[in-house]
């Protein structure tokens, strides 16, 4: 499933979905406005990967094809605290997500690249590496996560999930409503005001809590939000979970062969 929401400083956002993509209309760097909005511009933004922002103003990654069909990615306005992350995604079509204590945390088909996780995130991803890798991390305020593995399985921060985002907490909870809609497919957290989040189902059907000013573009590309694919749906082209289940096989050959290379893991640093 082709879906990412990102929050921005000062209520910024970029949500994308394989066909449709949007954005605020104020506080984006205008560097990445400029490729976003800016048909002139020779970088224009044909197709958008990836576009993550950091907690401090200014600062994103972005991963896109140029209306060239160049394959482009972008590391330039990351600061040197962020120096790993940009050899990390040089070359690659990667997706990130920061958060508080200049933390983040990057997948490419291949690997992972993380700093500053909580301990326990940090814990339940390196003793599952061998069963399998998280597809989607979401860092919010004061320490709270909840990620999903390609396995299936999910994990959250119980306590500051309750306690900042109780809607999402229980909406975890509901196993017939999470079931009826074939799982949480890809979930997002704002880690600048408690509360808000988004959440894309199995069924291509999503829920959120965000503000008003939001709902026009949510609305508008969740709808092109196709559904996951069962495994045993016919018409001869691959599902996405048969995808899924391949690129999660390749990445943990690539472990085996490369758990000591620097450059597959990075570990926490202060």
């Amino acid at each position: 499933m082709d879906c990412q929401f990102s929050f921005g400083p000062n209520g910024a956002y970029f949500l994308k979905s394989d066909s449709r993509w949007a954005w605020s209309d104020h506080n984006l760097p205008e560097t990445l406005r400029r490729v976003l909005a800016d048909p002139n511009d020779p970088l224009y933004c044909k197709s958008p990967a990836d576009v993550a922002f950091a907690m401090e103003p200014g600062v994103y990654s972005m991963c896109w094809t140029t209306k060239s069909n160049q394959e482009m990615y972008e590391a330039d306005y990351l600061p040197p605290h962020y120096t790993k992350l940009a050899k990390f995604i040089a070359d690659r079509s990667a997706h990130t997500t920061f958060g508080p204590n200049r933390s983040y945390f990057s997948t490419t088909k291949t690997g992972l690249s993380w700093q500053n996780l909580p301990l326990e995130l940090e814990t339940h991803i390196m003793s599952r590496i061998r069963i399998g890798r998280p597809h989607t991390i979401a860092l919010g305020v004061d320490g709270a996560w909840i990620g999903l593995w390609d396995d299936g399985q999910l994990f959250f921060s119980a306590a500051q999930l309750k306690s900042y985002y109780p809607d999402l907490f229980e909406l975890t909870q509901n196993e017939a409503e999470t079931k009826k809609r074939k799982g949480i497919a890809y979930v997002a957290i704002s880690p600048f005001a408690a509360g808000q989040w988004f959440a894309t189902f199995g069924d291509g059907s999503s829920l959120f809590n965000l503000p008003r000013t939001m709902h026009e573009d949510v609305r508008t590309v969740a709808a092109s939000i196709r559904p996951l694919q069962s495994g045993n749906g016919g018409g001869g082209g691959q599902s996405d979970a048969d995808a899924m289940l391949i690129e999660t096989a390749k990445f943990q050959m690539a472990v085996q062969q490369n758990i000591q290379m620097q450059n597959l893991f990075y570990p926490r640093y202060y």
